[in-house]
């Protein structure tokens, strides 16, 4: 019986395999903080250093999937980094967020090889054929 890896875990059949690709839609088409946290960034104040002056914030808590899929286009800022990569945007405006978790979410497919398994028995690559990968790599 052959035993296929897809997105670094091991199935033991192609329809578990399938059911994960599945799974794996669902996550990357709702919930980013899988790959990457956002923060709002609080209570700015002015510091002072030698070369002039530079806003200060504080981090407020980690928004949710839902808070962060609802984002729009307020006044707001926010910090915006990658669970996976080095990648860490501050002070990015609300309108702008998408397009970072976005980024961090094609890496982060990208690192999964989303659109592809592994059959562990003859180490063939295959492409999946259940779900429509193509656009997250």
């Amino acid at each position: 019986m052959s035993k296929y890896t897809y997105a670094s875990d091991v199935y033991s059949s192609l329809t578990q395999l399938e059911q994960a690709v599945s799974n794996m839609k669902l996550t990357l088409d709702g919930k980013p903080t899988t790959w990457c946290v956002v923060k709002p960034m609080i209570n700015p104040r002015t510091i002072k250093i030698y070369t002039g002056d530079v806003i200060g914030y504080e981090s407020g808590e980690p928004l949710t999937d839902i808070e962060i899929n609802e984002l729009s286009s307020s006044d707001n800022v926010y910090n915006v980094y990658s669970i996976n990569d080095g990648d860490n945007f501050t002070e990015v405006a609300e309108a702008d967020v998408a397009s970072k978790v976005r980024a961090m979410r094609t890496s982060y497919a990208r690192w999964l090889t989303v659109n592809k398994y592994y059959d562990n028995e003859d180490g063939s690559i295959m492409n999946v054929t259940n779900e429509d990968m193509s656009s997250y790599v």
